[in-house]
Parts: C-alpha cells; sequence; structure tokens
C-alpha cells in the first residue's frame, strides 16, 4: 500500500512515511487547527472497541477532520501508539490542561483508560514497570495534585489517585469547591477525609507516648519523672489543638526537644531524646496516602 499523499500541515510525529510493522498509514486525522496526522486504522482499531467512533476504516486517501486541537490529538495518537517519548514530551511544563482533557476523550473514541495506562498492573505488581503516559501525569503531581486527583477519581484510575493523594496531605478541605467536590465524586471524597482524619488521630496519639521513666536516683526521684511527665503531656496537648496531617518530622524534633534542656538529669536527657526519636519514627511510618 502506497503511502497518503496529503499537501497539508502535518505532525512531524505522523508522517506518511511512518511503518508499522512494515505496513505504510492507512488514514489521515485532521485536527480542528488543521494539523495532519498520518495513522494506521489496524492501531487505532486494536486500542479501540467501537473503530475509533467509527472511523477508522481505511481510505488510502480520505481526511478525517475531528474536533480536538492538534495538542490534545497527539496526546490521545502517544497513548494509542505508547510513544516511549511521552513520558518526557507531556511532563512539566507541557499543559495538565490539555492532558487531562486528552485523557477525558479516550472513552469518546473507545479507549479503555485503565488498559491504556496499565495503572492498576503497575500499582500492584512491582516487575511492572509505568507507561510513559502514566509518568507523564506523575510528574504533574507535585503541581497539579488536586486536578490529577479530581481526574483520576472521575476514571477510577486507582494508581494516579493514591499518587496524587500524597501531595494533597495538607489540602484544606475547606477550600474545596462545591464542583470540585461533584467531579472527585462521594467515594474518592471520603477516602480524601479520613486520609486527612486519619494522619492527625494517629498523631495525637503518637505525641501522648511520654518518655520512659528511669530506676530513681537520689538526683532524680518519682516526683521529678512525674513533673516531667506532666510537662511533656502538656506540651503535647497544646500542640495536639493546632495539629496537621502534614506537619514535617522536624517539627516535633524542635517542638519536644528543647524539654531536655529543661532537666538536669542526664537519664531523663536521654529518655527525652529517645522518645523524640521514637516518635519521629512512628510519625514518618504513618501511612501518607488514600
Amino acid at each position: 500500500m502506497s503511502p497518503i499523499n496529503v499537501q497539508s500541515n502535518t505532525s512531524p510525529k505522523y508522517v506518511q512515511t511512518t511503518t508499522m510493522n512494515g505496513m505504510c498509514p492507512d488514514l489521515v486525522l485532521k485536527s480542528s487547527n488543521s494539523i495532519c496526522f498520518h495513522v494506521h486504522t489496524h492501531v487505532l482499531n486494536s486500542a479501540s472497541s467501537n473503530n475509533f467512533k467509527g472511523l477508522a476504516v481505511a481510505s488510502n486517501g480520505s481526511i478525517i477532520n475531528l474536533t480536538e486541537d492538534s495538542q490534545v490529538l497527539i496526546v490521545i495518537l502517544d497513548i494509542i501508539y505508547r510513544s516511549t517519548s511521552a513520558a518526557v514530551d507531556f511532563s512539566p511544563p507541557f499543559s495538565f490542561d490539555i492532558l487531562a482533557a486528552a485523557i477525558s476523550c479516550l472513552p469518546v473514541y473507545g479507549i479503555d483508560i485503565q488498559a491504556q495506562l496499565d495503572s492498576d498492573r503497575f500499582d500492584t505488581d512491582a516487575d511492572v514497570h509505568p507507561l510513559p503516559i502514566f509518568q507523564a501525569l506523575h510528574a504533574h503531581a507535585t503541581t497539579h495534585a488536586l486536578e490529577l486527583y479530581i481526574l483520576a477519581a472521575q476514571h477510577n484510575m486507582e494508581a494516579l489517585a493514591v499518587v496524587a493523594s500524597a501531595h494533597l496531605v495538607g489540602f484544606q478541605l475547606v477550600e474545596l469547591t462545591d464542583e470540585q467536590a461533584e467531579l472527585m465524586g462521594p467515594r474518592f471524597l471520603r477516602r480524601l477525609m479520613l486520609m486527612q482524619t486519619q494522619r492527625e488521630e494517629a498523631l495525637k496519639r503518637i505525641l501522648l507516648q511520654t518518655p520512659y521513666p528511669h530506676p530513681t536516683t537520689p538526683e532524680c526521684d518519682a516526683l521529678d519523672q512525674k513533673t516531667l511527665t506532666r510537662a511533656w503531656t502538656l506540651t503535647a496537648a497544646y500542640f495536639a489543638w493546632d495539629i496537621q496531617a502534614d506537619l514535617p518530622s522536624v517539627a516535633l524534633e524542635r517542638l519536644l526537644g528543647p524539654l531536655a534542656g529543661h532537666v538536669s538529669c542526664e537519664q531523663c536527657k536521654r529518655s527525652i531524646r529517645e522518645q523524640v526519636a521514637r516518635i519521629v519514627f512512628e510519625w514518618e511510618a504513618v501511612k501518607g496516602t488514600i
């Protein structure tokens, strides 16, 4: 089959001479801003349950006009073709809104989002490397965590939701708009709320663990150690009023560590330092995702 001859602005990535398994392109997709993409119907149909919205029919000359612009369309095609460069091409500073728009278009063209992103397998199988488009979405988590979480929730992309949630530990849920909450859906909204609440409750429990007492000595008897325990408890209780799910470990060290400077007993000092270390260790072990 000879290549299609189209005199138009053509995507440099999807040109007439691009072959797949020795086959030349047999269809041209034209974006809303008049950029042509030379594609293979067998590739589109292998990824689509509706023949790419009924458009993936070999024509060897026809041009199919689409409503998506070239930036969205190239994302869609790179997902279908599983382009290895997608991980870099669509990472920041590439627009997250364009990436999200392309993901949301996939079901229209019969593309199974779960199958194309393979996110569930990546989430459960350590030997499976994430696909390039998954890596690109992952790269946007630091700058568009909420938007990525909503996108993942809308399409039930569990692995991406988990990735995004790690950057929403300290998100103020009161700032969530009604529209965002509706898009997120009750299931994923509840999970986000539970993550934050459970972390806060865990930190309260951890903070209330007082330093271990040591055998009494002439310089530090049981009464002295009770005084230390009371001071620790009061400090922890005061801090618990303004507890935050994203509290950094260094803040705990700065809060509790100075207590050692207010006691003269070396054993008490050591006990305080050991307890602070235990608290930091336990806090860092608390789950930080949904």
